[in-house]
């Protein structure tokens, strides 16, 4: 039986994928992004949780087992980065929205094939 993490992380990402598929606005869109990120985030910390392990700063004893600081530096970089990259796309959307008057991608897109005839 997997962690219960796991199995949350699994749910979330399947219901990131479909809500990046399914919806057509591009706030929804980031939404999803944003559930994918935190679902994978989620699965890598629960992949390496491990009990009965201490931290790496404290000076262990010969026999304790210590829990790897590297899965957790990764997941701390990523969670920035997808900040900042979430912040980015959501300033493109507000661009977006301010010249096209909408946030729906389809909309979006007739627009600018309109402007690209012209």
């Amino acid at each position: 039986m997997p962690p219960a993490g796991v199995v949350v992380a699994i749910a979330l990402l399947v219901i990131g994928v479909c809500a990046l598929v399914i919806r057509r606005d591009l706030v929804f869109k980031l939404l999803a992004l944003g559930m994918v990120n935190s679902s994978t985030i989620l699965l890598l910390i629960s992949l390496d949780s491990r009990r009965s392990t201490t931290a790496p700063i404290v000076p262990p004893s010969a026999m304790a087992a210590v829990v790897d600081p590297l899965p957790q530096a990764l997941v701390l970089a990523a969670i920035v980065i997808n900040f900042a990259i979430l912040a980015l796309a959501l300033v493109f959307v507000m661009v977006l929205a301010e010249r096209y008057h909408t946030t729906d991608a389809g909309r979006i897109e007739r627009a600018v094939a309109q402007e690209d005839e012209r």
